[in-house]
């Protein structure tokens, strides 16, 4: 069996106020070419052809399946192609649950993808990689008043068919890691109207452009959540954007319809239409050395997770 996975781009955490019962609270968007990973039973065991944090990935993945459904069955994963880690991507998310899903499968066991994700240990602060696996697309979701529960989906919609994302990613660096991440997001409080102006600009701003498929007020409104969720966590990362990429982002919004950056980052996108995507590629091309850089288009992913096979 082969699964194909998105990948995403996280928009931003919408409340760390702590005035509220919910937390956290986030919104995002997936994209194509995610995790490709082919996954067959063998008679025991785990074999992974893959990085070494993609095999202990797996390995945990497997033995909390097996205490849960009394397994003996094992796997051999072949990863395809993968997402770079610690980017901003949803690397982990969409490997975990990637497995999880296609080795349940195999085995003909069903367990929602909420309940694997509980299960797997997914969601801890957003719950953007877990929506987006299961049904693809834009997601808002609205937080979480203890930190087992998977964050409810608030709004779930198809992304415009012709809409894409320039992103540019510098190859050395990374993001902070889930372990790096934890005491910043429990701990970190920002004053509330941070979170008040950021829902006025989702409510008001980004859902009507995408009933609408307004990609010039979708993205105005976007970079706008984008300087106010950086500055909640400039101390963080020594300024709004990621030190190594607030150049890049500066130039792209200037570019573009709006632009910011993935997560932690270092990533960073700018929102195009795809019509207009080869001048502006070329253009980003030349003005950046192409073995410091990755850069590449982010096609959207309107229905999640694929199986084949």
């Amino acid at each position: 069996m082969r699964i194909k996975t998105p990948s995403r781009l996280h928009f931003g955490i919408i409340d760390l106020s702590r005035e509220f019962d919910r937390q956290y609270g986030a919104f995002g968007i997936t994209l194509k070419n995610g995790y490709e990973i082919d996954i067959e039973p063998i008679e025991t065991g785990i074999q992974v052809k893959g990085s070494e944090r993609e095999k202990k990935i797996a390995k945990r993945v497997h033995q909390k399946l097996k205490e849960k459904f009394d397994i003996s069955t094992g796997f051999r994963i072949l990863v395809k192609e993968s997402i770079p880690d610690h980017v901003g991507l949803g690397s982990t998310t969409q490997f975990t649950l990637g497995t999880g899903y296609g080795m349940l499968k195999e085995i003909g066991e069903d367990l929602p993808i909420i309940k694997l994700a509980q299960l797997l240990k997914r969601g801890r602060f957003s719950a953007i990689g877990t929506h987006g696996f299961e049904k693809g697309g834009f997601i808002l979701e609205g937080g979480k008043v203890n930190k087992n529960e998977i964050s409810p989906l608030l709004k779930r919609t198809k992304v415009p068919e012709d809409w894409r994302f320039l992103i540019i990613c510098p190859k050395k660096e990374r993001g902070y890691d889930e372990k790096e991440e934890r005491p910043i997001m429990e701990e970190l409080t920002v004053d509330k109207k941070y979170p008040e102006k950021i829902c006025h600009h989702i409510l008001m701003g980004i859902l009507p452009s995408l009933e609408r498929e307004d990609i010039s007020s979708f993205g105005q409104n976007l970079t706008r959540i984008q300087e106010l969720v950086g500055e909640s966590f400039s101390d963080y990362q020594e300024g709004i954007y990621h030190p190594v990429i607030s150049d890049i982002v500066k130039s792209l919004i200037d570019k573009t319809h709006g632009g910011g950056q993935s997560s932690w980052g270092p990533t960073a996108y700018g929102l195009v239409r795809e019509k207009d995507l080869d001048d502006l590629k070329a253009e980003v091309l030349e003005a950046k050395n192409e073995e410091a850089y990755r850069v590449w288009i982010g096609e959207p992913n309107n229905e999640g997770v694929i199986e084949e096979g």
